[in-house]
């Protein structure tokens, strides 16, 4: 069960949106980082270049002392503890004035602010900096610039509010996704089980619409519509199936008994001869109108539902001892295997479609006819085998159609409604009808003739 949830459409939505929001998410804070840091890198670098500037302007006041002088003072932008200056030579080598400082940066002249280690006044190790170079007109070269130390804090900071903005977008995220598969697995589950409810027969199920007029809310109404056209079509065919069972078995009966009728004022010979083909031919037609007419009421859903827990075991241990004189009779040996297996059936449906399937195999099949019950999660199968001719594999999508009968048996009594309506069986419980080769695996392809028949009567279980 977990697996198939897994694999569900609904879960796979969820997860798509879920993905989906995390990446805009992800990729939303990456975009804000990359800005914050423009904006802090723009901001550092106009502090500097306004820094030079002050000095500059200082040089030009007071020449090279009067800058000297400047920078001892460490007023303004120099007083920061992070910001750092330099001048070094000039004339008469003079030495080096250094701000926050142990040793000059190695630095030609520059346009921009470019990245260099810095070593800190009272500091052994070098730490990162950006700093700009500027060559004066006495010689001398002056150098501004500033740590980028509070990168690493910023950059710390960033981490855990991102870790902790992760975590709330995957919380939220997940939680939104799950909410909306679980709105749209609400709204589907009940339009299918509607559906189920319709395929079963009960056409007074529908839909409940919840007035949002959304796509869900379209497709309930257009199957409350088909409903209602289905249960209008299947009153109508109640109807004529009725009238046509009234007005067409009465003639039928009719025309028995005047056969009868006829039989016995006849003489013997062929005029009696003719009368008994006749009323075989009665009887035939008979039984083909009454199966036809089944075959139709239980095909179009217009049987009560009468499905109970039932021990599929049971009903198949029944039929077989009810079969087993004619398999005597016939020479043919019946037999019945497997235990207790519990489905929502229809016991007279349940029971015909496997008497369907024992009757083929007495009239087609070999020797020996194998009725099984067994579990093939999450189904149960409910199987007749033969050590017949079997069935060509391009045969078997035909021959479960009404009135279709192969080649090979039409010498033998029977209407070619039998497979039909053991396929209609199957599709009313939620079923279906699989043919194949003995040995050869369900809905297998085989095409050999010879192996024998494998009916199986895939039915889903009831725990």
């Amino acid at each position: 069960m977990p697996r198939r949830l897994l694999s569900s459409t609904a879960a796979r939505l969820v997860a798509a949106i879920f993905v989906l929001q995390l990446v805009v998410m992800t990729i939303a804070i990456l975009l804000l980082r990359s800005q914050m840091l423009q904006v802090i890198e723009g901001d550092r670098a106009r502090q500097i270049a306004d820094l030079r500037d002050d000095l500059v302007t200082a040089y030009y006041d007071g020449g090279r002392e009067g800058l000297a002088r400047q920078l001892a003072e460490r007023r303004g932008a120099l007083a920061d503890p992070l910001v750092f200056a330099a001048v070094t030579g000039g004339p008469g080598a003079a030495p080096p004035v250094l701000v926050n400082l142990a040793r000059l940066p190695g630095l030609g002249p520059t346009d921009r602010p470019v990245a260099l280690p810095v070593v800190r006044e009272g500091h052994v190790q070098p730490t990162d900096g950006v700093a700009l170079a500027t060559e004066m007109s006495d010689g001398s070269r002056l150098v501004v610039g500033t740590l980028t130390a509070p990168d690493r804090s910023f950059d710390l900071a960033f981490a855990e509010a991102f870790t902790l903005t992760l975590v709330l977008t995957i919380v939220m995220s997940l939680a939104g996704a799950l909410g909306i598969g679980w709105v749209i697995s609400r709204r589907t589950h009940a339009i299918a089980e509607t559906a189920a409810a319709l395929a079963s027969g009960d056409f007074a199920a529908r839909v409940r619409s919840e007035d949002t007029a959304d796509g869900f809310d379209h497709l309930s109404r257009q199957i409350n519509l088909m409903a209602e056209r289905i249960d209008a079509l299947v009153t109508e065919l109640k109807s004529i199936s009725g009238a046509l069972a009234h007005d067409l078995r009465s003639p039928v009966a009719r025309l028995r008994a005047a056969i009868d009728t006829a039989t016995e004022a006849a003489p013997d010979g062929p005029a009696g001869e003719a009368l008994a083909l006749a009323r075989a031919d009665a009887e035939a037609l008979e039984t083909m109108l009454t199966g036809a007419l089944d075959l139709a009421r239980v095909e179009s859903g217009a049987l009560h539902d009468r499905r109970v827990r039932l021990d599929l075991g049971e009903v198949a241990a029944d039929l077989v001892e009810l079969y087993e004189p004619l398999a005597e009779q016939a020479g043919k040996e019946l037999t019945v295997t497997g235990g207790p297996a519990f489905a929502l059936a229809d016991r007279e449906l349940i029971s015909r479609a496997l008497a369907n399937l024992i009757d083929n195999a007495l009239k087609y099949g070999g020797n020996r006819i194998a009725v099984s019950v067994g579990v093939a999660e999450p189904d149960l199968i409910l199987a007749v085998a033969d050590d017949g001719p079997g069935i060509a594999a391009q045969d078997r999508p035909r021959v479960v159609e009404r009135f279709t009968r192969l080649d090979h048996s039409r010498g033998a009594p029977g209407t070619g409604l039998g497979l039909a309506m053991v396929t209609a069986v199957a599709r009313l419980h939620g079923g279906v009808l699989e043919l194949s080769d003995a040995g050869e695996s369900p809905g297998g392809r085989g095409g050999k003739m010879g192996g024998g028949l494998v009916a199986r009567l895939r039915l889903p279980s009831c725990a």
